[in-house]
This record gives structure tokens, sequence and C-alpha cells, in this order.
């Protein structure tokens, strides 16, 4: 068994339709059972989705839970982990294999599951499905817009993240920082067709990844800048990255 896990707010309700039609095609698809999970701290917004998803004939859980955030914390990134580890705790507790994490401003191909299963039964542990950033300006194959986690890594690992004045290192730096630690072999690439849906709508299309992409994403490069930037409490890389889009859009 499979189990979706999606953080999702009201700020999404603009996709929600398409998102559950989505979500029903991707479960109708895979082969093997799914359940999706959606994780929220509101409500009343839980209730709309609990109807939603009976209309739509989803099989799935709405959870809610309560973000516990430092006084001084500014970033929303604090809700953002509580809303995976209570999914995290959910996952444990069942009896699924594998944890997909699925960001509810995303629309993947509804064969996923099946592309991310095929690659980690090869011998990875996690799996990452690249994606472009909602301006399509940067891509991104670490974050978790589509990403596969055996059972066991979720076992060693609870979501964390760190906040200086503000600014946000989020959970995918320590998740990242941990799997290396932890020996994991994981695989990324752009495996699925996928939708980044903001005030602009992103589509990425499966394709093997450049040299540069490979070097760029090789844990070896990344996860001694990580360290760094934890200790520092600034996302070293999140900033040139930031940089880097800033350029190109001024010499667009």
């Amino acid at each position: 068994m499979v189990i979706i896990g999606v953080p999702i707010s009201p700020q999404t309700e603009y996709l929600l339709e398409k998102f559950l039609k989505n979500q029903k095609e991707i479960q109708e698809k895979t082969r093997v059972d799914v359940k999706t999970v959606f994780a929220t701290e509101d409500e009343q917004f839980a209730k709309k989705l609990r109807t939603c998803c009976k209309e739509y004939g989803i099989n799935c859980e709405v959870i809610l839970f309560e973000a516990k955030r430092p006084l001084n914390a500014k970033n929303r990134i604090w809700n953002i982990v509580a809303a995976r580890n209570a999914i995290r705790d959910y996952f444990l507790n069942s009896n699924a294999e594998y944890l997909v994490f699925i960001d509810s401003d995303m629309i993947f191909d509804p064969d996923i599951l099946n592309k991310l299963i095929e690659k980690v039964k090869k011998g990875y542990d996690v799996v990452y499905n690249g994606y472009l950033d909602k301006d399509g300006l940067g891509i991104n194959l670490t974050g978790f817009g589509g990403t596969l986690i055996k059972r066991w890594v979720m076992e060693k690992i609870v979501f964390r993240c760190k906040e200086n004045n503000g600014r946000g290192i989020d959970e995918a730096v320590f998740f990242e920082i941990d799997l290396f630690k932890m020996g994991a072999k994981v695989f990324r690439s752009f495996l699925a067709y996928n939708e980044h849906h903001g005030k602009t709508t992103a589509i990425c299309h499966p394709r093997e990844l450049k040299l540069t992409e490979k070097i760029r994403n090789s844990p070896y490069f990344r996860v001694p800048i990580h360290m760094i930037s934890a200790t520092l409490g600034y996302d070293l890389l999140r900033g040139i990255k930031n940089a880097i889009i800033k350029l190109k859009k001024f010499t667009l």
C-alpha cells in the first residue's frame, strides 16, 4: 500500500477540484492500493475536504494538526513541517510500505506512483520527481512535490526546520542532511509530467538530467553547503538560486 501525504490549506482551494480529480485518476491508475491523507490546520476546510473527497470517490483521510512554533516565529515553514510530521505519524501507524508527498498546488501524470515504485524497486530508498518552480525559471530536484520515501527511512527521520530573523531553512534541507548521514540511496530525475500552479502554471515533462544538473544536485555538493547553512541560520543554496532567478527575470 502507498500513502499519499498532502499538506493543504485553503490557500490552494482554487485548484481543489482539479487536484481531487487528479488524485482519483492516480488512485485508479496505480497498481497497488493507495490512500490520500490530507493534513490541515483549518477545521472548516477539513469538513469541506471530507465532503469533496466523498463526492469524487477518493480513498482518503483528512487529519487535523496544530503547529508548534517558537514565540517569535514568523515563517510559515513551521506549519508545513507540522503537517508533514502529522502525515508521518499517520503513515507509521498504517501498514503502508511507501509514503509519497504531493503538494496541493501540483497536478501529475496519473501514472506517477507506478513510475516512482518502479524506480524504488531497483534499490533506491527515496525517489525525487523533479518539477519547475511556479514561475518556471528554476528547477527543483530536492523538494517534496512528488517524492517517494520507504518506510525504514521515515522510521528514522522526523521533519524539522530552522528560522533566523524570519528567514527559514526548510525541512527539505534537513531531510537531505539526514538521508546523507544515514546512507540512504537516493534517485533524482524528471520522471513524470507535472504542473506547478500559482500565478502562472509551470509545466514539466519527463527528461534525463543534464550533466550540470547532476553535479548541482549531488549530495556531495549539496550536503556540505546545507550543513553550513544550518549553522549560519541562512539557506545558502536557496539564496543563490533566488539570485539566479532574479537575474534571469532581469535579462528576459
